[in-house]
């Protein structure tokens, strides 16, 4: 392998020397150059260094100086050799000071340019050197690489900058240089240096609106920016800053035109009517842009649109057929463009929009099939009195292909919510639909949803139920829950022919590996005990009619990104805060997501900067001993449930029988016969449900081992609520143990500094003491609320105290350190907590040096994480 990267430079030598030693004004060998250069460079790029051909590569050069590609490629190569070898970069510096001295200005301007993008630090003194020279040259070109140069000098030596007064250099450029893109150059300058604060004047804008039109495309963008962020003194200056920037609405570039209408829209946002004409005005030039051949500038301008078209849907309602999807569309733009039609959508145009999508649902293109069906979906929920938009998806649940009757399904669900009284028209279609033709997890939730809510009118709902009871095994979470709701809704309404699906279902999600499913089942199963009808008055109880779905933006996010249009923030549809933070970045690279500024109760004004000096040091801490405690970070299985077995009370008899349990529960007492079953109430069947029933097959034998485990206390009116909380644990672990009396008392404040901390967890054997313990989806939020401050306030009531908490909004696994000190002899006490959401459990490794001070705080640290 050694011996291939020096074939290769010595194959670059031998021609660069050969193609030196021949005429450099021949067009064919300054060809025979470009090539030999863009090998060169190719084999840079590999990782070669190609430092070695340094004499032979400027030589070839200096033969054919006047051919600028081949000289701009001469100057990557030296930027790159510099770097790789240090022994060549003096070389490389002496060539760029020879070039920036040379009579032909683009060649002096391209070599301050390469100097100020050296970045070796030791050549930062000739880099100072060319770029003063270059702020001085007589010609704009060399002026303008300069200024831009300045900048990176910035960023890589900024006290250096400012010593040699560059920064005012350009500052005095700005109101000197008579080219406008020297200018332009001096202001984006000065304003990412951070000196353009509060000095956008009147005088300044009336200086650059007068020469905006001799400005670059780019200049003027970034003019038309600062411009904005000036607050006219008078309506009339506001009126004539309009008019001199009129021309920008329909310029060639369409970076320009957006910029302008960014412009207008700010300047106009306080003035209702002269609003609305603006609105107006923007209609031609964004038709024109977004009919654009450019897939990606018309994706840039659509994203631009869609802000405007949710916030004045009526301005833009008539030009809907513009946003009509064309064959040749990229997917993102057929995809952008139905979210702008479902925006402008209203009672003028919703019928049309919806029989254009209804040609969509045919295409092959699945996204776009389902994109088509989720527009008719909101269409019918936007605009509820215009006729056809539900038969369109009625027609959708006829198609052949799964996916489209599966992405319908779901609409429908949300349909049915906002007009309740469209379920004659679309129940009876839902239901004939096949259940082996509804495959994704959604969509047969959508299809339960259904079933329970509206099963009364759906003759074979309750035997549709029971066969997906069967199945309880084999579904999905979501489809599990939506199974559980709607069986027990449906035997409130049909209780003779729903009690078998209702005992299965409960009974198959109770002993449930979902923590989700496993509690919703035991909910229904707990409020059933209470009696049918605090059952059916908590499950089964008229809702008010849904007349607005929540949208996926806050008004206020909506507002601010509408103040950064134009700007990446309509493309990722987010605040540039969210994304664009550098303060935040520095931070996370320093930290790793741990907030040393919560450190523990009494750290004294002085320590906050070492505890910044520490902060990276401490993240080491987790090496040797997280593996320990990600290796136990599985929560173990889940345990049988605890017994569960109904106690007869409110009249409730045998609901263990109801669960199919297993065994067969003590009959009940001698009463009555029942009434025929169309007549039995829902609350008269609890008592003998499923009674005699064989055991259900997925329900463990020892629920019905104990019966009076998990009986209802009735004390303190919890109604059982304490057993609820930790008798019948089918995916959590059981309750630990109090930690045994061990004599050790914590004192409550401890102090420590970071030094310490690290240096005992280094020393002491890592892993000494470490435990996993399960948590719920209540306990991972109590976690994470209020900025972990009410987690870590619940640690310390212990006297553990908060040393580090992950910084707020940090993504899992959570990192917490604590520590405690014993009362008696002054032992010391560390432990890092680990929180992770999937699966949502606590991680926690204890050091110390005494083993009776870990083994206490291990205790009490159990016993808090299952308080939470």
């Amino acid at each position: 392998m050694s011996k291939k990267p020096k074939g290769e430079v010595h194959e670059v030598i031998n021609a660069l020397e050969h193609l030196s030693a021949q005429s450099g004004t021949r067009p064919d060998v300054v060809q025979n150059k470009r090539d030999c250069f863009q090998k060169l460079i190719r084999y840079m790029t590999q990782g070669i260094d190609m430092s070695a051909a340094f004499v032979p590569a400027t030589k070839c050069v200096a033969l054919s100086k006047h051919d600028l590609p081949l000289k701009k490629m001469l100057y990557l190569y030296l930027r790159t050799a510099a770097k790789q070898n240090a022994a060549v970069a003096l070389l490389v510096v002496q060539t760029l000071l020879n070039d920036c001295k040379d009579l032909d200005p683009t060649i002096r301007g391209l070599a301050v340019r390469s100097m100020c993008s050296l970045r070796v630090p030791e050549l930062m003194e000739n880099v100072f050197q060319a770029v003063d020279a270059g702020l001085r040259d007589s010609h704009p070109y060399v002026r303008e690489a300069a200024v831009m140069g300045v900048l990176k000098c910035f960023h890589q030596d900024p006290a250096g900058v400012r010593m040699r007064g560059l920064l005012e250099r350009v500052d005095s450029l700005l109101s000197s240089d008579s080219d406008p893109q020297v200018v332009a150059n001096c202001l984006y300058v000065l304003q990412q240096a951070g000196m353009l604060e509060g000095r956008v004047t009147r005088q300044l804008v009336i200086s650059l609106l007068n020469h905006i039109r001799s400005f670059s495309d780019w200049a003027q963008c970034f003019v038309l920016e600062l411009v904005s962020s000036y607050p006219p003194a008078s309506e009339e200056e506001r009126f004539d800053i309009l008019e001199v920037l009129d021309f920008g609405l329909n310029h060639a570039n369409s970076a320009v035109v957006m910029a302008t209408a960014k412009l207008f829209l700010h300047y106009t946002l306080g003035f209702e009517q002269q609003h609305h004409q603006v609105l107006e005005t923007l209609k031609d030039p964004l038709q024109t842009l977004i009919q654009g051949r450019e897939a990606e500038v018309v994706y840039a301008v659509l994203c631009n649109f869609l802000v405007l078209a949710q916030r004045y849907p009526m301005a833009f309602s008539q030009l809907y057929p513009e946003f009509f999807c064309r064959y040749d569309d990229p997917s993102y733009l057929k995809a952008l463009k139905i979210e702008v039609l479902i925006a402008i959508a209203d009672h003028t145009n919703a019928y049309e929009i919806a029989e254009e999508m209804t040609q969509y649902v045919k295409d092959i293109d699945e996204d776009l099939a389902r994109a088509a069906i989720r527009a008719v979906g909101q269409i019918a929920l936007k605009v509820p009195d215009v006729n056809g938009i539900l038969d369109r998806l009625l027609l959708f649940l006829g198609y052949e292909k799964d996916y489209v009757t599966a992405e319908t399904l779901i609409q429908m669900t949300d349909v049915l919510r906002r007009y309740p009284d469209a379920a004659e028209a679309c129940v009876e279609s839902i239901a004939a639909i096949p259940q082996e033709s509804i495959a994704e997890p959604q969509a047969r939730a959508a299809y339960l949803w259904v079933l329970g809510e509206y099963g009364a009118q759906i003759q074979d709902a309750p035997y549709v139920l029971e066969a997906f009871a069967d199945d309880f095994s084999l579904e999905e979470p979501p489809v599990k829950l939506a199974l559980l709701t709607a069986c027990i809704k449906l035997f409130f309404r049909r209780p003779p022919e729903c009690r078998k699906a209702l005992g299965s279902a409960l009974a198959a999600g109770v002993a449930d590996a979902s923590q989700e499913v496993h509690d919703k089942a035991l909910l229904y199963y707990r409020l059933l005990q209470q009696g049918a009808g605090a059952a059916q008055s908590v499950v089964d109880v008229q809702r008010p009619m849904v007349t607005s779905f929540a949208d996926s933006l806050s008004a206020e996010t909506q507002d601010r990104i509408f103040d950064e249009l134009n700007t990446l923030s309509v493309v990722y549809r987010a605040p540039a805060s969210t994304f664009i933070d550098a303060e935040q970045a520095a931070g996370r690279v320093e930290q790793d997501g741990l907030d040393m500024g919560a450190g523990a109760v009494g750290h004294k004004a002085e320590q906050e900067s070492s505890l910044t000096q520490a902060q990276a040091s401490l993240l080491d801490v987790s090496d040797s001993s997280a593996a320990a405690a990600d290796g136990a970070a599985t929560p173990p299985a889940a345990p049988a449930p605890a017994a569960v077995a109904g106690s007869g009370g409110g009249g409730l008899g045998g609901l263990d029988d109801l669960l199919s349990f297993g065994g067969t529960g003590a009959a009940p007492a001698a009463a009555a016969p029942p009434p025929p079953p169309a007549q039995q109430s829902a609350a008269n069947l609890l008592g003998d449900l499923m009674g005699g029933a064989a055991p259900s097959a997925g329900a463990p034998a020892s629920l019905a081992a104990a019966p009076a485990a998990a009986a209802p206390t009735g004390g303190g009116g919890l109604g059982g609520l304490e057993d609820l909380l930790g008798g019948f644990g089918g995916g959590g672990s059981a309750a630990a143990a109090p930690p045994p009396a061990s004599g050790v008392e914590l004192l409550p404040q401890p102090q420590l500094t970071p030094q310490e901390f690290q240096q005992s967890w280094a020393a002491w054997t890592p892993g000494q003491r470490a435990f996993n313990q399960p948590l719920s989806a209540a306990a991972l939020a109590s976690v994470e609320a209020n900025g972990y401050k009410d987690f870590t306030a619940h640690i310390g009531q212990a006297n553990v105290a908060t040393f580090a908490t992950p910084r707020e909004g940090s993504a899992t696994p959570l990192r917490f350190l604590f520590h405690a000190q014993a009362a008696g002899n002054g032992s010391r006490v560390l432990v890092q907590v680990t929180v992770s959401k999937s699966p949502p459990a606590a991680a926690a490794v204890v050091k110390s040096d005494s083993p009776e001070a870990a083994e206490h705080v291990l205790g009490l640290l159990q016993t808090l994480l299952l308080t939470l």
